[in-house]
């Protein structure tokens, strides 16, 4: 029987969450290497699914410690490994991929992170709150033809204020009420003192304020073995959390699906990073967000990488007249079962 717990990480010390784009050379800058970086306000899903899957693979006693590294031994004595065979159960063999499903064991599916403070729990807002989309007189000429025209009703750019989270309760914050900026500077050394151009670095961490942590969702196949409270790596730069784990009878569609309020159109309000395909564009009649590039490692020993992928980041607003057609394309389920591509459906007063 499927159990769902609530997972909470708290930072112990300033965070880097990386994204594609860091320090050091690469595909846009190969003359030269970048000194400046800030950290993205999450981990990408795949940076917590690893980190799950290691702590499940430690907190079960699968993960062997040799002197240059750790894995989960394979072979015994001229059989397989009973351990092996035991970790593949628990949480399987393969590594993360955009385009097919993997076996992830008996982890059935996590939610997107959220903000979490002693007092409530906050999830990513609407970058439309505040916003009346209307219909412009006259339309556009677009690579498809001539589409409708679409504007926010008196939107004012240098005046509009927009709260980047939101509570069950209405209650509107940005990341800067939850942490705090931390900026470092420095120089690292080669072992015989010499430096090279891409060794000064200006970095940008955050640390939380008044005891702020991230939460999500897990849902398993059966009961887990866990401790209540364990201290896990996540990040750039391995920045430890304290992780804690409790039963749930709750889930993230539940705690926040009323969250949003509703307008004239049907829109999509995405609650995670998210791929869109060809025909999600087409299903969409005006789109209010912002992109990402995102890659992963797919051979960590050369250091290769996975083609270019872009998503949706999170808070980002799909208007329709196709609400059905849009789900459809949304909802991959191999993407869903490890927080992205999640989002709520806010149906307008008008039916476009």
């Amino acid at each position: 029987m499927s159990q769902t717990y609530l997972i909470t990480l708290q930072p112990l010390e300033p965070f880097f969450f990386g994204g594609e784009y860091t320090f050091g050379a690469d595909e846009s800058r190969k003359e030269s290497s970048r000194y400046s970086a800030s950290s993205t306000q999450f981990p990408q899903q795949t940076a917590l699914l690893g980190m799950l899957r290691k702590t499940m693979l430690i907190q079960h006693g699968h993960l062997t410690m040799h002197k240059k590294g750790e894995w989960v031994d394979s072979r015994g004595r001229g059989t397989q490994d009973h351990n092996y065979d035991n970790a593949k159960k628990l949480v399987g063999t393969e590594a993360f991929s955009y385009e097919k499903a993997i076996d992830l064991g008996i982890i059935e599916q996590l939610s997107p992170l959220f903000i979490q403070t002693k007092e409530c729990s906050y999830v990513v807002n609407a970058k439309d709150d505040g916003l009346q989309l209307e219909e412009w007189a006259g339309a556009m000429l677009f690579g498809r033809g001539s589409q409708k025209a679409f504007v926010f009703k008196n939107f004012d750019a240098k005046n509009h204020k927009h709260f980047s989270f939101i509570s069950k309760d209405k209650d509107r914050k940005n990341f800067s009420d939850f942490f705090k900026e931390i900026e470092s500077v420095g120089i690292k050394k080669l072992s015989d003192g010499e430096t090279q151009d891409d060794d000064f670095f200006r970095k940008k961490s955050y640390y939380p304020k008044d005891g702020a942590s991230f939460s999500f969702f897990a849902t398993f196949s059966n009961h887990i073995k866990w401790k209540k409270e364990s201290i896990v790596t996540l990040g750039a730069d391995q920045s430890s959390f304290r992780l804690s784990i409790e039963s749930s009878s709750s889930n993230f569609k539940e705690m926040f699906s009323k969250c949003y309020e509703t307008q004239t159109y049907n829109r999509i309000v995405l609650a995670s990073e998210t791929l869109l395909s060809q025909e999600a564009y087409k299903a969409c009649l005006f789109i209010y967000g912002s992109r990402r590039s995102y890659r992963q490692l797919i051979d960590a020993k050369h250091g290769k990488k996975s083609k270019r992928y872009y998503l949706l980041e999170r808070g980002s607003v799909l208007y329709t007249e196709q609400l059905e057609r849009l789900e459809k394309e949304l909802n991959q389920a191999h993407l869903q079962k490890i927080g992205i591509n999640h989002y709520f459906t806010i149906k307008g007063t008008k039916n476009v």
